[in-house]
């Protein structure tokens, strides 16, 4: 059981304390309580993440063996209207301050580019 509580209230873990069973302990509580989705939402499909030791060394390692490797897909519509309005809304949500927006921003121009809507400026850097 010191394997267990180690595993749940310390933030960086000693390897000598914890055992696999802790582990699989562990990763049960994390899949019951939903735990690993973003917001603690069981209907959410994110997944929670973070740059901390305990989500590096212990958290993904369980996330990627019970759900496999996430991909990360961008969808977008492919209605000119739609992608303009969606662009715009990105690129207000990016002067925002909001990252990691930059795919889909991508993913857009490039789409309207390939619909001839966009005309390609090239400019010298």
């Amino acid at each position: 059981m010191p394997g267990l509580w180690e595993l749940l209230i310390m933030k960086e873990q000693d390897r000598n304390i914890y055992r696999d069973n802790d582990t699989a302990e562990y990763a049960e509580i994390l899949k019951q309580t939903s735990a690993m989705n973003c917001g603690n939402n069981p209907a959410s499909n994110k997944p929670k993440s973070s740059k901390g030791y305990k989500y590096k060394v212990i958290i993904k390692p369980i996330q990627e063996a019970l759900y496999g490797r996430e991909l990360k897909t961008v969808v977008i519509p492919s209605a000119p209207d739609a992608l303009a309005d969606r662009l715009e809304l990105l690129l207000a949500s990016k002067s925002a301050g909001n990252t990691g927006l930059r795919n889909e921003i991508v993913s857009i121009c490039d789409e309207l580019l390939r619909q001839n809507h966009f005309i390609k400026k090239l400019s010298h850097i």
